[in-house]
Formats: C-alpha cells, structure tokens, sequence
C-alpha cells in the first residue's frame, strides 16, 4: 500500500501481525514533515509504529521476577541529558495493588491498564503472570508479563533524553481463541494538576502544562531550574475514547497544595513526625496535622495551611512539615494551641500543646498506636440540580460535628456551622468558587479533621474505567487516559507504542514533536548493544549466586546513571547524587565524600571517573581551598566564623586510587599539583592551636560529613573544639597518597617530605587518640588534649571514627588486634548489617536514626580496606557479606539503593537512588 502524505512518498506493508511497517523514500527536512503531521493531526503515529521494526529482539535471557533484587529506576544516559530539565521515572512492576507504570515524584506517573474480552484488569495482582525483568541498564529496561492467560507482552522502556521517554508494547495472542483487547495508558500527577490539558483530533496526543518546584534549598543556593513545564504524550494509534480525571483511587479531589511565596515567613512551626525514633516520610495525603485553640473552635489550620515564602506544600515530600501561624487572622490567641498528628499508612498518632509560641521553632511529632484520634470516615459528595452537599458515616458516642470552610487558596478554615447529623449542605455554594469543607468530630474524646471535601465534582479513573463514560473536560484535573481497542486473532501480535516528551512551558509545542521525531526511527537494539558491551567490562562472576549478581549490576546502573555532561561551569562530566527522585543538596554537585564511588566507578569507566575529579581541581583556589559543594551552577562555599568550608579530606587518596586503576600519567601529573595545593590548605588552615594536630573548621558539622545526630556533637560541644581522630586519620592517608604519586612522577625529594609529614602524623594520633583504658581512639580536648569537655571523660563515646586507624594504616600489629576485637563485639559494633556508625551499647544508639546509628557503607568501605590491609580476611568477607544482604533485601523490596541501612532491622533511609551506595560494589569486588 502507498501513502502520499505531505509530499512525502511512503510505503506501507500491513502485515499478519497488524504492526506497520514503513518506508521513507524521501526525508530531507523531517521538521518540515512533522510539522504538516501535526496540522494535518496525524502527528508521529507513522514513526512510531516505524519504533517495532527498528530495534532488534533482545537476546533469550531468562527472566527475573519482582522479587529479584534489581535497582529499577531510569534515567538519560550521560551523553544525552541536561540538568535543567531532566526527568527520571521509577518502574512500578512490584506493588501488587497497583497499575504497572514508569512514575515519578513531581513528573506524574505514565501507567498502563487492560481490558481482555470485557473484564478490567487494572492492578498487577490481577495478573495471570506478573511483570518480570530480563535486561535492565542505566536508562532501559525490557520486560514480559500476561495481563491475561494467553496475552503475552513484551514491553521496553528507554529514557532516551532527558526529556523523552519511549514505551512499547509488543502484545501477542498465544491462546486458541481471538482476544477482544482494551489498552488503556494514563496519566496521574499526584504534585499538582495539570493545566491546559488539551487532546489532537485524531485522538493521538494529549500535551498539557504542569509545574517542578525546587525545593528551599535549591532556590536559596540560586540554582537555576525550570519549574513550569509542558509535556506530550504522542501514541502510535488513534484513541477510541479518552477522559480526564481528578482524584486517585479512593481519595476526593484534591486542590493544588497553595503556597504564598511573597510573604514573609511570620511564625512558622516546622518538624518532623518519628514512629519509636523512625523518621516518618509519609507526604501530604498520608498525613495530617491540626491546629487549634481548644478553647476557641471558630478557627483551625490544618496540612493544607500555605507555606510562606516558598513553593512548597505544608508536609513535603520527604516528610518534613511546615505550618505557618501566620495564616491564623490578626489577633488570634496563640497561646493555648494543641498540635495533632495522624499518620494514616501507620495508624499512629500525637498530641501536644507547646504553650506560648513567639518564634518560629522546631516542634516533633512521636506518634504511637496509644494516641487515639477519632475522625469521620466514608464521606460521599451529593449534587441535585447543582445544589451541593455531603455525608458520612455516623461516629458513635458524638456530641455534634463541627463543620469548617475555607475558600481555595486560603489556608485558614473557618467553623461555619456545628451540626448533629452526619450530612451538611452549604448554603449559596453550587461551586462556583471553588470551597474546601473538613469535618471535626466533637465529644468525649480527641479527634482530628476529615479529608477535605471540594465543591467539586470528583471524576476519578476507576471510575470512568468501571462505567466506560466520563468528562471531556474538567476543571484541574490531575491526569488523562486514552483507550485503544483492538481484535487479536490466535497466534496474532500487535505494537503500541507511547512517547513522551517534555519541554519549558514557553518553547513553541512543536519543539515537543520535533524533540520526538528527531530521534524516530529508534534501534533499541543499538542502544541495548551499547549498554551491553559497556557493562560486559564489570561483569559479575559466574560463581557468585544470583542475588549477589543482581545487587552488583543494579549498583554499576546506578553509578552511571547519576554521571551528567559537561555543562554550565563544569567543563568535564559530574554526577548528582540521585536523578529521580532529586532533592536540593543532592542535586546540586559533587562532595568529595560521594566521590568514593569513583574508586568503583574508574573500573567500569576510567575516563569519566577521572573527569569527574577534574570537576574539583578546575576551581581550586589559589590557596587550595576547594568547595564543600561543586556542580555545574553552583559553588558551595558556607563561610562559617570568618572560614570557608571544605569537605573531608579524601582528595589526593581518591586521585591516587583512581591512578591505580586508569594508570594515567597526566592525570596524576595534574592531580599532584593540585593535591598538594589542597593538603597544604588543610594544614595551615585546621590547626587553630598550631600542635600539628587538625581540627574541622568552618561549618564544622559539614565538613565532618556526620552532619546531624552525632553523639558528640550533640551531646558535648561543637567539632571545632576537638582534635579530630577522623580528620588526621585522613590526612595520614592524604600525605600517603602525596608521597606515592611523588615517587611515580620522580619526585624523590617531595615524597620524602610526604613520608615525614604523615610518619609524624602517626606518632600524635597513636600518642593523643589512643584511650589505654577502653582500648580505642577518641576525639581530644583541643586546649589540653584530654578525653574532657564538659565532663570528665565526656569524649569517650564509640563512634565509628575510632577504627579509621586501621584504614590509615597508623596502628601496630597489637592495637589492630586489639581494634579488630572490638568491632567484631556484636553488642557493640559487629551487627546483622553491617557496621553502625555508634556502638550499640551508646545511649545515644538508633538502629533508624542518621549519624548515632545506621549503617553507613563508606564508612564501612574503609574499615573493610583496613581489615584487608592488616590481614584480617574472613572479618573483610563477611563485613561485605554483612552489609550486602541488607542491600539485596532492600531491593528485593522496593528496587532502590539507599543512603544508610539500619544495622539491625531490614530497613533503609531516608534518600533513595544514593550515589554512595554504590561503593559496595569495590568491597564485592575485593573480598
């Protein structure tokens, strides 16, 4: 068959297997081309069935199911993304009540749903034969499942850009019988709603504007970012139907959290909510918070109070909440306020009252399953001829319930009417502006607010799904589906594919499709080829079982996945600490304690790894200084008492094991002259006392790395008035690593200062750490080198600091003997997972908490190297096996690597998508 389409000769072949097979005669201006296609809407439905026949089949592998431990998270590769608009997607594949889909944390969720021969099959439980990964690299991943007995489907996923991800779907009809088949993709965003949401003629494409807010950190840093959006979804068939909907499963629409970014903040409560010392991250949705006056109903805020002076919601994404008192009107007593909490996942909660509030301050919530908070529960909106209200389900023992209103985008609601039945109509409110209700129960015990109620209404995908009809238009509508319908004959397959391409709000629409048409006709096979052969260089043993395997490619994925182009100031490649989900600190550049990675990184790509350091030496100081935080916008310097903050000292350490791997003679050319330049710094700068003994210096918290819960910052002074046993240790290993890359470059005279230096450096920290009673290394007071501060002896606290003489190599025979026995107590520090950060006997110790407990894996990395280096082989191997099996357990369940592990719980945090995870993969490969 011919098609002539826009001067365009095309042939056709309609095959068997109803897929469409193209042949472009002439293509010299595809921009041209694609913008008559979208005139003429039929925009990309040709290239993209072009997608089935341009990849090759991935090789016969057996496939993994969900619970294999893959890392499947997806993003660019480093040679085709960008920082400022940069969008990567976590595959859903494992929560069985959930739809199978490629979802993000402010980017919406693309997922997929199937009708087969008229029965809905929408979560993954519902599958004959559940989601299973064959292959999974950086940014693809190709995968099988059965929605249906007989309907097998082969699926591949590719984040070809930064901004444009491919999904295609190869459905066959292995069963004896013809299949009637509803495909049906949609599109959720649980941020924000979308805005313009607008569909093609030919029922082909939706594209629609939405918004990626960076966080405070981010803005305070003056980061650039693009936080208004637009998106299209372009598929390879014309729809039959579509609808647009409001709310998720289960849940009344919901309004766009508000937000009053000119104002000032005025007095504003800020925490965290903890279940038994775990910090809870549960967002907006899952949470709720209420404020009021006990004695005073007329007024209440709740999460949904705007946050002043930032694009933020009242409870993050992470967790973190902010209430801004502000909201309450002029004159309002703030005296008497009682906080509650409820954490609906959990079913836990807390109240407390924190009395006279002046200033902003820090409150936390320590929820349990003793608080009782009761609350109304099965609310049901009701319209008749526009007239809108609402009921609920009766709470038992009720004195009356106290209905509240606020008007869309106040935070403040105000009581406007207390009523004993369980339904409430408002008066002159038939939406035309936009009202959101909560229901306070009252009576004889503690309760807290329902879900707010809009006055809109709610239009919801099962919905449309489950009565097959629904609105082609709505007001905020927080996603859209399509259906696609199609017969399959036994033996028959079919193609669908569905692209996605994301742009500024204010670049023309028509750069989505060119952005998608410059790329189409794709090989998948070509890109699956180049990941292959890439990854070929760091393949796992044959002999170590498939666990192990699983863990040591998902952290190679995640290594490269985080690595970025040269951009903006940086002049070679860098990486983030994570690309989905991204939060500020971690999104901002590279430190050199995440740096770690690269001693693994270097194995499977010595180049980058190398210009990764490169980013560091490039904006050195005169001096030597070089930046706490460096990315390709930001030069993070944290002026601290008159200092400049740096990060910990692994820089000459890392460049010399980096040239043990790569052997690049310029590059250690260059990292000498710089490594010394910084080493100098260090020294001249960190001994405020001048005994030749450092202390951290700026934000010294910072610099240390252990930036929060550490028991001795926390319980005895600030870093700064310490000689630090963690800094000199580093700094033996800086002069170590100094001397050694002297000698390769023929520097004989340098390295033997290099050796002096740290041979001295050796003899203070053996003569001023070491503790003769409890037999380990502690911190020192700076004014007379004792284990007093406040207290006697108030510095003697087992911190993981006090084995990192075993990495640098200070300590004899004998204190190694005695070290190692120490950390192989297992009430102290040999735990289930690894080794914890503080002893376990420490008051201070919490398996969940951050810096006084979890399982650290650099930290963990380096008391490995020093087992290794001392000859302690067996402790080396099963450290790794150690920590190893908390990782694989973890992925298992929710297919991440993390940034800290619980020692003694299956259980990880806070940030997922960790770079420094990764390190993990160099003590698999040297135990």
């Amino acid at each position: 068959m011919f098609l002539s389409f826009g001067g365009v000769l095309m042939t056709v072949d309609f095959m068997f297997t109803n897929t469409i097979f193209i042949s472009i005669f002439y293509l010299q201006d595809l921009k041209k081309i694609l913008k008559k296609l979208k005139k003429n809407f039929l925009p990309l439905v040709f290239l993209l069935g072009f997608l089935s026949c341009s990849q090759n089949a991935p090789e016969k592998v057996q496939f993994s199911s969900k619970d294999e431990p893959i890392y499947a998270t997806y993003a660019a590769g480093l040679e085709r993304s960008q920082y400022l608009i940069d969008q990567g997607y976590e595959f859903q594949y494992f929560e069985a009540h959930k739809p199978l889909g490629f979802n993000s944390q402010k980017g919406g969720q693309m997922g997929l749903v199937f009708k087969v021969d008229g029965i809905l099959i929408s979560d993954i439980d519902q599958y004959f034969r559940q989601p299973s990964i064959s292959e999974s690299f950086p940014d693809m991943v190709n995968f099988s499942f059965q929605p249906a007995q007989g309907l097998e489907i082969n699926g591949d996923f590719f984040v070809f850009s930064s901004t444009v991800a491919i999904q295609q779907y190869e459905l066959m009809n292995s069963s004896g019988k013809p299949m009637k088949i509803s495909l049906i993709p949609f599109f959720q965003n649980d941020y924000r709603t979308v805005r313009d949401l607008k569909t093609f003629a030919r029922n082909n494409a939706f594209h629609f504007f939405h918004e990626k807010y960076p966080d405070g950190w981010s803005v305070n840093q003056k980061i650039p970012y693009k936080d208004s959006l637009q998106s299209v979804l372009v598929f390879s068939d014309a729809a039959k139907d579509w609808s647009f909907f409001n709310s998720a499963s289960g849940r009344a629409a919901q309004p766009d959290f508000a937000f009053f970014e000119d104002r000032k903040q005025k007095l504003q409560i800020y925490g965290r909510a903890y279940d038994k010392k775990e910090r809870l991250a549960e967002p907006r949705g899952s949470a709720r918070i209420l404020v009021r006056d006990p004695g005073n109903p007329k007024y209440i805020l709740t999460e949904n109070a705007p946050v002043w002076g930032l694009r933020a919601p009242a409870i993050d994404e992470d967790g973190l909440f902010r209430i801004e008192l502000g909201n309450f009107p002029d004159g309002f007593s703030l005296h008497n306020l009682e906080f509650s909490y409820l954490n609906l996942t959990r079913n836990i909660a807390d109240i407390f009252s924190p009395g006279l509030l002046e200033s902003s301050k820090r409150i936390d919530f320590h929820a349990s399953d003793s608080v009782r908070l009761v609350r109304v529960s099965g609310i049901e909106k009701h319209w008749h001829d526009s007239v809108f209200s609402f009921s609920w389900e009766p709470v038992p023992d009720i004195e009356s319930y106290l209905i509240y209103q606020r008007s869309y985008a106040d935070g403040l609601y105000e009581l406007v009417k207390e009523v004993k039945d369980a339904s409430f109509q408002p008066e002159n409110n038939s939406g035309e502006r936009l009202m959101g209700y909560v229901v306070l129960p009252k009576g004889d015990f503690a309760s807290i607010h329902s879900e707010e109620i809009l006055n809109v209404p709610d239009h919801s995908l099962d919905r449309w799904l489950a009565e097959e009809k629904g609105p082609a238009h709505i007001e905020n509508p927080t996603g859209m589906a399509a259906k696609f319908e199609f017969t399959l004959k036994p033996g028959e397959s079919r193609t669908f594919s569905i692209v996605r391409g994301i742009a500024d709000h204010k670049a023309d629409s028509d750069s989505l499709y060119q952005a998608i048409g410059d790329i189409l006709p794709i090989d998948f096979g070509k890109y699956r080829a180049e990941n292959r052969s890439l990854f070929a260089k760091v393949a796992p043993p044959e002999e170590w079982d498939k666990d192990t395997q699983w863990l040591y490619k998902s952290a190679w994925n995640m290594m490269r996945q985080v690595m970025m182009p040269a951009e903006g100031k940086a002049k070679h490649n860098y990486y983030l600490f994570s690309r989905e989900p991204t939060w500020g600190w971690g999104h901002g550049g590279q430190v050199f304690h995440e740096s770690i990675t690269m001693l693994a990184y270097a194995h499977l790509d010595p180049q980058s790894a190398m210009n990764s350091q490169r980013i560091f030496s490039e904006r050195q100081y005169e001096n030597g200084y070089i930046n706490y935080r460096t990315g390709p916008f930001l030069d993070e310097i944290i002026e601290y008492n008159g200092q400049l903050t740096s990060s910990a000292p692994w820089y000459n350490w890392l460049n010399w094991e980096i040239y043990l791997i790569t052997k690049d003679r310029k590059f250690l050319e260059e990292m000498y002259n710089s490594g010394r330049k910084f080493y100098d710094f260090y020294t001249q700068n960190r001994d405020s006392d001048g005994d030749g003994l450092l202390e951290w210096g700026g934000h010294a918290i910072l610099e240390s790395v252990r930036d929060a819960n550490v028991a001795v910052w926390d319980e005895v002074g600030w870093p700064a008035n310490f000689e630090s046993v963690d800094l000199n240790c580093m700094m033996v290993m800086e002069a170590k690593s100094l001397e050694q890359m002297a000698l390769v470059l023929g520097k004989n005279d340098e390295a033997k200062q290099w050796r002096t230096d740290h041979q001295t450096r050796i003899r203070l920290i053996n003569d001023t750490f070491w503790d003769e009673e409890n037999d380990f290394f502690y911190n020192v007071n700076k004014t007379d080198n004792s284990f007093t501060f406040n207290r006697p002896n108030d510095l003697k606290r087992d911190e993981i600091i006090g084995f990192l003489p075993l990495w640098a190599g200070v300590v004899d025979e004998d204190r190694a003997r005695t070290l190692v026995e120490k950390l192989t107590n297992p009430n102290q520090f040999w735990r289930k997972h690894g080794i914890p950060s503080l002893s376990a006997k420490d008051p201070y110790y919490n398996d969940k908490g951050y810096w006084n407990g979890p399982v650290w894996l650099p930290w963990n990395y380096l008391i490995f190297r020093g087992l290794k280096d001392y000859g302690y082989h067996q402790e080396a191997a099963e450290l790794t096996d150690r920590v190893a099996a908390v990782m694989i357990s973890q992925l298992k369940q929710n297919h991440n690597l993390w940034e800290f592990y619980s020692p003694d719980q299956d259980w990880a945090g806070y940030h997922k998508t960790y770079i420094w995870a990764e390190i993990i993969n160099r003590m698999l490969m040297d135990r």
